[in-house]
């Protein structure tokens, strides 16, 4: 494979009838195999920063294979036009007028990398969204709070078209309610597999659960029992997503590492919304809640050492979930905004919560917290901004010094490792200070295996191998149910199964399998090895 060099012609027809050529042209690059994979991690372009020139200077410094921008890539007022919700052709246009604004900022970044856009609230003009599978909001309901797409369909299907027209075919095509488009799918790159997906379109909305008054999505006490809050049937990635979850953790073709790319984090990590005064208990817009389907996706990614890229939180951050105990499952990290409208904060030193676990990095607000919804979380970093959120004689320290800037991680596939930074919007990506370019806690560097969680008791036997790279599956033999997958790097490994029982070990894919079945895991120390010939 090698680059190969594009042009596309437009003829431009203007309102005399006359025509104008028009050319855009780029490069579209080889597969980057055999190096480690870049990837570019962006969210949220409020356009009081607008074009973003040191960020966006900085991240073609950076020379990403691949970018990601995770949502909201306008906003109803960039541009300083209003929004425009009817009549419809209106509403589309309103949107691509500030849709165009993302492209001038980014397009000669874009014309030369593949770039995967997934559109979240703001994009389909909601303050927040419950899409409910794509049922129409009740007539005079708000943006913010409850079910459902305000925008008709034809507005919301121009979104999808023109921020996920270029992404591989949905895993499955069938229109939702009221014929709205999807586009969740897989992507495999640089031998990096990767799941673009919604938790926005399919989750249920708060309506569910609210008993309190005020907004449904803002729970502003803590519930005496929980389980209110988590009603059996509550969605967070729905049926269809779910399935498409469970056939792409198993699908290792061409691929040494599995990677989640999704809207927000799942989890409820800020404790002050929109100023430094505005304390909220419980934000049902946060990927924490619903907990029990949230619960499921986790374990789900768990079962595949699945690392996360978000954003939406306009506060960056990064967490190791919990399901049954701090820290065991998978990291997540929800990238800075590009440029932060409305900010978020997590303080909990302020607050006088104890402090647990905390980092060697002995950092402010970070350690274990269970969340409102229950969520054991380990944030190992956060991007707060600080008191002063303010300047108006420069919109590029504005977006400074409220937390704003990118995300940029690079997977090395041979190593297995994941290195994750978090560049601040005025940085010297080339000769870097640690305290003063980066937020605090990056850089760090995951292991694959990180995303597993911490060790349990429950050890199978090593596995050693005599040919490389081999895919390994273990199942539960009392249920036929997956507990582990992925392609391990070299010849051995040795895999914790998290729960005692007996699991069959399956070694190879295509016609290459070979399998055995019995094992029983020991507790702590296993020194027991088994040998397989492919």
């Amino acid at each position: 494979a090698k680059e190969v060099e594009y042009r596309v012609l437009y003829n431009e027809k203007g309102i005399d009838g006359t025509e104008t050529e028009n050319y855009y042209a780029g490069v579209i690059r080889k597969d980057p195999i055999g190096r480690p994979l870049k990837v570019g991690g962006l969210t949220c372009q409020f356009w009081a920063a607008f074009p973003y020139t040191p960020l966006v200077k900085n991240l073609t410094t950076l020379n990403p294979d691949l970018l990601y921008f995770s949502g909201d890539q306008i906003y109803e007022g960039n541009g300083g036009y209003s929004i425009k919700r009817k009549p419809e052709d209106v509403s589309i246009l309103s949107y691509l007028g500030k849709y165009y604004m993302f492209g001038w900022a980014f397009g000669d970044l874009m014309r030369d990398r593949p770039t995967i856009c997934t559109p979240d609230d703001h994009d389909v003009f909601h303050g927040n969204l419950w899409g409910e599978g794509g049922v129409k909001k009740p007539e005079g309901a708000g943006s913010s709070d409850t079910r459902g797409f305000m925008q008709s369909v034809k507005m919301v299907n121009a979104v999808n078209r023109t921020q996920c027209g270029q992404l591989p075919d949905p895993y499955d095509s069938t229109p939702i309610k009221q014929d709205m488009s999807v586009w969740y799918t897989g992507l495999t790159y640089g031998r990096v597999s990767f799941a673009i997906i919604s938790d926005r379109i399919f989750k249920s909305s708060p309506e569910h659960v609210s008993y309190w008054e005020g907004r449904h999505d803002h729970l502003v006490d803590p519930p005496k029992d929980l389980s209110v809050l988590d009603k059996p049937g509550l969605k967070m990635l729905g049926n269809r997503q779910m399935k498409f979850m469970n056939e792409w953790i198993e699908d290792w073709q061409g691929a040494d590492m599995k990677v989640l790319l999704s809207q927000t984090v799942f989890a409820n990590v800020a404790t002050h919304h929109g100023q430094l005064e505005g304390y909220l208990h419980g934000d049902l817009d946060s990927g924490g809640w619903p907990k029990n389907a949230r619960d499921n996706v986790i374990n789900l990614m768990r079962k595949g050492s699945v690392f996360q890229i978000c954003g939406d939180q306009h506060i960056p951050s990064l967490v190791q979930y919990g399901l049954n105990e701090y820290r065991d499952a998978g990291w997540c990290f929800c990238t800075p905004a590009i440029s932060n409208m409305y900010l978020r904060w997590f303080l909990p030193d302020e607050m006088g919560i104890e402090t647990i676990g905390r980092p060697e990095h002995n950092y402010p607000n970070t350690g274990y917290y269970k969340d409102a919804f229950g969520n054991k979380n380990f944030v190992y970093a956060m991007g707060n901004p600080g008191k002063i959120t303010s300047d108006w004689e420069s919109r590029y320290t504005h977006a400074q010094i409220r937390s704003s800037g990118f995300g940029f991680i690079t997977f090395d596939q041979v190593e297995r490792t994941i290195n994750i930074d978090s560049w601040r919007f005025i940085a010297d990506v080339e000769n870097p200070n640690p305290v003063r370019d980066q937020f605090p806690g990056w850089p760090l560097q995951l292991s694959q295996a990180d995303n597993n969680g911490f060790e349990s008791e429950f050890l199978l036997p090593e596995l050693i191998i005599d040919k490389p790279n081999q895919l390994i599956k273990v199942l539960n033999e009392a249920n036929d149910e997956l507990v582990f997958i992925t392609r391990i790097a070299g010849n051995s490994i040795q895999i914790d199964v998290k729960k005692s029982g007996k699991f069959s070990v399956i070694v190879g894919e295509g016609k290459n399998v070979k399998k055995i079945i019995g094992l029983i895991p020991s507790k702590k120390d296993n020194n027991q090895s088994l040998k397989f010939s492919m």
